[in-house]
């Protein structure tokens, strides 16, 4: 046998635990990095250059910087991207792993999470949203049977196509029963003000082009919870994962903004709120909000009627061929983050709880 030079084996030892330590070294360094930005993404609900996640809880937030503030405490920024492509982009970028936190309609969430981005939902920020069909001057469309070979935008992937095809569906319609162009919201609003389609469908702040001559004849308010849109606030696992206490305090500001939207009492002063920050018509939000109980939109309870609503949103999806496979919907969610939010803020009873059809079950 060769015999080695004596301290052979301790200096080889030595040698492989500072290789050992020098490899981990890198990964020790990595979790011991704070966070630094706290990146958050939300299609472009905003007009008049001003981006905005529109009418939901998280515009109080955003309006009032208090996501800012928050973080600002240990020296923390967020980088807010709105983006003009609205649910597809933003998906597009989840892919890339440019966002942490996202603010998405229903449609657009589920097509993502069902292509197997691995986002997780917090917590809704709006319920029941409705949608409009606005039409180009002179163009008269009194029914939704008259939209049958006609030319109508919709911004395909975001929420507002699900209740639009169940629109189409009370006429015995399909989309391939109009000549549906795919165009992002401004653009959609230039083409109807020119006449160069008879009709788009969207958000209240469609209101906004009736001095342009344009009129909005339908809408789906009042029609059920299968023409309404729900949203809110969905973060990447490696977020949840690697930052949990920053998840944490992220939905204490958004379950505080709920509180704020939900009071009646500050009902004019909310849609002050949104209006000046968002450039929306103060029209289109009186009359999305009017007869509504802020307390029922905003409320960021996960309960059973927001999970039925989210499988209805799925199971439309495929009927729709909108997504091509259905995910398990009670696994998305994520609700410890809001249900310690609420004991934090003793708000464990502002909200009541609404089982599967819609009733209340009483206080959360």
């Amino acid at each position: 046998m060769t015999q080695q030079p004596t301290g052979f084996f301790s200096t080889r030892r030595s040698l492989l635990l500072t290789g050992a330590a020098a490899l981990a070294a890198p990964m020790v360094l990595r979790a011991q990095t704070p966070t630094k930005v706290v990146r958050i993404g939300s299609p472009d609900l905003g007009t008049a250059n001003k981006p905005s996640p529109g009418s939901s809880a998280l515009a109080v937030a955003h309006a009032n910087r208090w996501l800012e503030e928050e973080f600002a405490k240990d020296g923390i920024t967020v980088d807010w991207k709105f983006f003009r492509g609205a649910g597809p982009a933003v998906a597009e970028a989840l892919s890339a792993k440019q966002l942490d936190v996202v603010f998405l309609g229903d449609l657009a969430s589920v097509i993502g999470r069902s292509r197997g981005l691995p986002t997780r939902y917090l917590l809704p920020t709006g319920r029941g949203s409705n949608s409009y069909l606005a039409t180009a001057p002179g163009v008269k469309i009194s029914s939704v049977a008259e939209l049958k070979g006609r030319k109508v935008s919709v911004l395909k992937g975001t929420a507002y196509q699900r209740p639009f095809d169940n629109l189409l569906a009370t006429a015995g319609l399909t989309e391939k029963d109009v000549k549906l162009i795919n165009l992002d919201w401004p653009s959609s609003k230039a083409a109807v003000v020119a006449g160069e389609i008879d009709a788009t469908f969207g958000g209240s702040d469609l209101f906004l082009l009736r001095d342009k001559g344009v009129n909005i004849p339908l809408s789906t308010k009042g029609r059920g919870p299968a023409f309404t849109i729900n949203a809110g606030v969905l973060a990447t696992q490696d977020f949840i994962t690697g930052s949990p206490q920053l998840a944490q305090r992220l939905v204490h500001q958004v379950v505080r903004s709920a509180h704020w939207a939900s009071q009646e009492s500050h009902r004019e002063a909310y849609i002050k709120l949104v209006v000046d920050h968002s450039g929306a018509p103060e029209i289109g939000v009186r009359a999305e909000f009017e007869g509504e109980q802020l307390a029922s939109r905003f409320s960021p309870l996960i309960d059973e009627a927001l999970v039925a609503g989210y499988q209805g949103v799925v199971d439309d999806g495929l009927k729709l061929n909108l997504i091509r496979q259905g995910f398990d919907v009670n696994a998305w969610f994520e609700p410890r983050f809001a249900q310690q939010a609420l004991r934090d803020l003793k708000l464990e009873r502002h909200w009541s709880a609404q089982d599967a059809q819609g009733k209340a079950k009483g206080a959360a």
